[in-house]
């Protein structure tokens, strides 16, 4: 799997993830008290769930970043046991639920600055590093545009669903570009089927990149070839959130807002890899 990715753009995220964080917490800060109870995207999720997750989320990616660039990956709270960090990481979450709003915000401030604090530590040579995760080891500079994905996602959740026309942050969106390939290798990575093989170029708004697919071996291409077996057309926005399972990709195709060219059997494959509904 090649993880090659551009080491200033994934610690200019960083500048990101403060922004869209910020923006977030004085969102909180506006709330009535009646909206910590309304219902996300996600199922079973409501405001406060979310806000919780990324409570947790923060001081997990702390904690892990922090071994890992040290050199010593491992899991977060003091566990050995892999298989307790989900359950873990709800129990916290359910304590700052039950404490109400007030503690939420604190948490979700006072857990970002941890967090913001561990990522502008990094420097250069420390992105290659990995730290830990359930799916495996993950290299530094990829946890910078998970967490901006993160923030960013979770943020359109909170909204989607008493928004008519909810939307990603527009002011992320660039940073979102350049976080995208690093998430989809991710998944191809653990995902890919035989009978893909070739190049796929994914086309996004202005930006362009592609994954050589050879076997069981992924390689991200920042410099998008002339030619390709299979293209996918489509805008940053929708890229984020059929990758991200936020979207139905028929819906999109319809819409004119994604298309396919190339070997569109190959399209269509790799499409069913990359967009899985949430």
């Amino acid at each position: 799997m090649s993880t090659v990715f551009d080491a200033q753009q994934q610690l200019a995220n960083i500048d990101a993830i403060m922004r869209e964080t910020e923006r977030m917490a004085q969102t909180l800060h506006d709330w009535p008290e009646s909206y910590w109870k309304r219902q996300t995207y996600c199922p079973d999720w409501t405001a406060s769930d979310a806000v919780a997750h990324l409570i947790t989320g923060a001081d997990f990616y702390a904690q892990v970043v922090d071994s890992g660039r040290r050199g010593h990956p491992q899991p977060p709270w003091g566990l050995q046991d892999v298989s307790k960090y989900r359950q873990t990481r709800i129990e916290i979450g359910q304590t700052f639920i039950e404490a109400g709003s007030s503690t939420l915000i604190d948490g979700f401030e006072r857990e970002a600055a941890k967090l913001h604090d561990v990522f502008l530590s990094l420097e250069e040579a420390d992105l290659d590093q990995a730290a830990w995760h359930p799916r495996g080891l993950i290299p530094l500079g990829c946890w910078i545009g998970m967490r901006l994905n993160e923030v960013v996602v979770h943020g359109w959740d909170i909204r989607q669903p008493h928004e008519a026309q909810a939307g990603l942050s527009p002011q992320a969106l660039p940073a979102m570009g350049s976080v995208l390939p690093e998430m989809q290798l991710q998944f191809l990575s653990q995902r890919v089927a035989e009978g893909l093989d070739g190049v796929h170029l994914i086309h996004a708004s202005d930006i362009a990149w592609a994954f050589e697919i050879r076997g069981q071996t992924v390689t991200y291409r920042a410099e998008a070839p002339t030619q390709s077996d299979a293209c996918v057309h489509t805008d940053i926005e929708s890229l984020v959130l059929l990758t991200m399972g936020r979207a139905d990709l028929d819906a999109k195709r319809q819409t004119g807002d994604f298309t396919l060219s190339g070997d569109i059997d190959k399209g269509n494959r790799l499409c069913d890899l990359l967009f899985r509904t949430f």
